[in-house]
């Protein structure tokens, strides 16, 4: 269930995640999971997109289609779901609150492991992925608001 404005943001930003991937080996995070994130506007889900994360030798996958997210382990990954309302993502992303802070103030609701959600926020952390999304936000304005604005 994810809006069009949010399609519209997944199908320009997931292509610039997946050629960084494939541009640097470093980004790969020694983390294993399958982290699914669902953005919720006024409590509904807006969109939700899957980071299967394997190690530091297999390429991470991050889609927003699940059947490719889960056609692309191998082995066995631990599930962390993570959940989180539209206007308070783009703090999250950006820095602008800890995960762990977001967490215990009720802005995001984690199921699954705790330590391993912890993790993930150390590796993107350590990739400067939090860089990454503050310059797309800056060079993507219209199409951030247009997201965050819209109606289910």
């Amino acid at each position: 269930m994810s809006s069009n404005a949010y399609d519209e943001l997944a199908q320009y930003i997931l292509p610039v995640i997946e050629a960084q991937m494939d541009d640097s080996k470093e980004m790969w995070p020694d983390v294993k999971g399958l982290f699914i994130f669902t953005v919720t506007k006024q409590k509904k889900p807006a969109t939700v997109w899957y980071c299967l994360l394997q190690g530091k030798d297999i390429k991470p996958v991050i889609t927003n289609q699940e059947e490719v997210a889960k056609a692309a382990v191998k082995g066995k990954v631990k599930t962390v779901r993570i959940q989180v309302e539209d206007s308070d993502a783009l703090n999250l992303v950006t820095g602008g609150v800890t995960g762990i802070k977001a967490f215990m103030t009720g802005k995001v609701k984690v199921k699954g492991d705790l330590l391993l959600a912890q993790r993930l926020e150390e590796a993107v952390e350590k990739m400067g992925a939090r860089e990454l999304a503050i310059a797309f936000i800056k060079e993507n304005k219209d199409m951030v608001n247009k997201a965050i604005k819209s109606k289910l």
